[in-house]
């Protein structure tokens, strides 16, 4: 009888195939969120396309990409659920890649915001962390889905410090419509082949392919409930505070009398800083309640908050850019761990999708408001505050949703020490 040939490495039946995916799923996040989040960080200066166009039509691209990709979350979430993630990120890499390339060769402002917001908006929605989150739920059992989240966070926390010196590199070697061509080259070759090829669907994608009986997640019954409203609201507060806060902590301390090379260290070291966060937190989560940590995430970001309220001595400035830097990297991941345990199943891609809606909007929503405050105020000491205050409302929301009673959430939040009489069993209906 012959013997069956071994598996190979990237057959899902090998037993380092798990490992494989998960970096093959931070490659193509990290590739996006760098050349297309940091890298356009570098792209707006005057050096770039900030000295071709005005800043309202740079900043209009970008908040209406943001937009645009949190509506598309919805359709993208629907499509991983059914056919898994293969195809969403693939296509995706490809789709980001011609939209830069799009860009590179824009003349007109319109010709910047219909690339943007038509082609880099859906873009962001298939390449970003969402579909990501969904790869892992659809692989991963309950016991090993949160080191998976942790490491998928850690190794994308790399986009920035790859991307930002790369773009700056190539902006000054080539110019910067060759550059954002490279990037766009770069993204669709690299992602695209690496998605395309090494992504596989899950079983249990593959078992609903054939009409298998799988429970799905009752959408309108988890939107309905408070446990999810409560969540998804503190969520979007958080979210519309870091976003503001990221956008203008260096503008915030400028102005309180800092130079701007300074201010730049500090926040360089924040986000080298955040790495623990996103390695550590949501592995605790096997340990811990993931709402709990989260809440700590959130205080932490309260008080990073509340130091640049005044901002005008040497220990606010690195006490806010220590602080944030602790707990900023585990928020996103958090998120991800409370909502797979709660609703991990059939439907779970849907469902962050219309989270990831909501989101798009405070992210989009944030730094605008602050901006008009600062204008309106003429400080920055009073939109600071508003903000350490929608972070304290923030941890109410996530408390309240904690203790919220939801009879369609999938699992408990509560935690237990893995081996212990109490933990919950770590088989799901998608281990592989």
């Amino acid at each position: 009888m012959p013997s069956r040939a071994r598996p190979r490495i990237l057959d899902p039946d090998h037993r380092w195939y798990p490992r494989v995916l998960v970096a093959a799923v931070a490659t193509v996040v990290t590739i996006a969120y760098g050349v297309i989040l940091y890298g356009f960080s570098v792209l707006v200066t005057e050096q770039a396309a900030g000295g071709v166009f005005s800043a309202t039509v740079l900043s209009g691209a970008f908040g209406g990409a943001v937009l645009v990709g949190g509506a598309a979350s919805v359709a993208v979430g629907r499509v991983a659920d059914r056919h898994g993630v293969r195809a969403v990120m693939g296509v995706g890499s490809l789709l980001a890649g011609g939209g830069l390339v799009g860009f590179a060769a824009a003349r007109q402002p319109w010709q910047v915001l219909a690339v943007w917001w038509l082609v880099l908006g859906p873009a962001t929605a298939m390449t970003f962390y969402e579909p990501a989150f969904v790869v892992i739920e659809q692989w991963f059992d309950r016991g090993s889905r949160n080191k998976a989240v942790a490491t998928l966070t850690f190794l994308a926390g790399l986009a920035g410090p790859i991307f930002i010196p790369v773009t700056s590199w190539l902006v000054g070697a080539l110019g910067w419509r060759q550059a954002t061509m490279v990037l766009g080259v770069l993204l669709a070759a690299v992602g695209g082949a690496t998605a395309l090829l090494v992504i596989r669907p899950a079983p249990s994608v593959l078992a609903r392919r054939e009409g298998a009986d799988a429970q799905p997640v009752p959408l309108r019954g988890v939107l309905a409930s408070r446990r999810f409203l409560w969540f998804t609201a503190g969520t979007c507060l958080a979210l519309l505070a870091f976003e503001a806060i990221i956008v203008h902590r260096v503008a915030r301390f400028e102005a309180a009398g800092f130079a701007v090379a300074t201010v730049a260290f500090w926040a360089a070291a924040s986000g080298v800083a955040s790495f623990p966060g996103r390695l550590v937190l949501p592995r605790m989560a096997d340990r811990f309640r993931g709402t709990r940590l989260f809440v700590l995430v959130l205080v932490g970001m309260v008080i990073a908050a509340a130091l640049a309220i005044g901002g005008r001595s040497d220990v606010e400035l690195v006490g806010h850019f220590t602080v944030f830097g602790l707990v900023f990297g585990a928020a996103i991941p958090l998120r991800a761990v409370i909502m797979s345990d709660w609703y991990a199943g059939v439907g779970f891609g849907r469902l962050m999708g219309v989270q990831a809606a909501a989101i798009a909007l405070s992210r989009a929503a944030g730094p605008t408001l602050t901006g008009a405050l600062r204008d309106a105020t003429g400080s920055y000491g009073p939109p600071m505050a508003v903000l350490t205050g929608v972070l304290v409302a923030a941890v109410a929301c996530v408390l309240v949703a904690e203790r919220a009673a939801d009879p369609l959430a999938r699992h408990p939040p509560a935690r237990h020490p893995p081996g212990s009489p109490e933990a919950a069993p770590t088989s799901s209906p998608t281990t592989p």
